[in-house]
């Protein structure tokens, strides 16, 4: 199997499900079914999330064709129980418990699961980088490299947000992926209260 479209094809006919039933159970319509089935469309971020967690697909093998089909190897992530929020703030909870979070290792490639974080996001302020209420969002702590989305921490709020480093003068924008919410620009004193908690890798949406 040398194409995405071929894989998709295995994947459905193993899944035992007729075409429309393999599309709708990874969120598609019929039409972006056909596409998929036919090499039109590329899977989204959320249909391969969908093909990790519902099928236990290892994704290296379907974009890149390498390795077996399906997962064999798990990865354990360290999930704080804190909201970040994808919207307005929230406190940060001094103390946040801590719980595991298990998901296939190849969508974490190539970080190693000991060095990565998750908290759940509430809000919908990311809903255009395909981050939404409820997901969970990987992030590596201390990783700060160039603009990207982050998880950071603002005053008494963690947040979930695309930030943007702005040398002259010197000042960090808060960007928002939801027309409702409008940039923030922190700078001056302020820029003392804002701490980036570290960039997300990848983020696992809620079933």
């Amino acid at each position: 199997m040398e194409t995405e479209e071929e894989r998709y094809n295995f994947l459905q006919k193993r899944s035992g499900l007729s075409k429309l039933e393999f599309a709708r159970s990874l969120g598609v319509s019929k039409e972006r079914g056909y596409s998929l089935s036919k090499g039109i469309y590329h899977a989204s971020r959320e249909i391969l999330d969908k093909l990790s967690s519902i099928y236990n697909v290892n994704l290296n093998w379907f974009l890149l064709g390498e390795g077996s089909p399906f997962e064999t190897e798990k990865a354990t992530i360290k999930l704080l129980r804190q909201e970040a929020a994808a919207g307005r703030g929230r406190e940060i909870e001094d103390y946040a418990e801590e719980e595991t979070l298990k998901l296939p290792r190849s969508l974490i490639s190539p970080y190693r699961p000991e060095n990565l974080q998750a908290v759940y996001v509430a809000g919908d302020s990311m809903i255009g980088e395909h981050i939404y209420n409820g997901d969970a969002v990987i992030f590596h702590p201390g990783q700060i490299e160039g603009n990207g989305i982050y998880v950071l921490s603002l005053d008494t709020a963690l947040l979930v947000k695309r930030v943007s480093f702005d040398d002259l003068p010197r000042s960090v924008s808060l960007i928002s992926a939801n027309q409702a919410y409008p940039p923030r620009q922190i700078s001056g004193a302020e820029l003392e209260n804002l701490r980036i908690q570290g960039r997300v890798v990848t983020c696992v949406h809620k079933f």
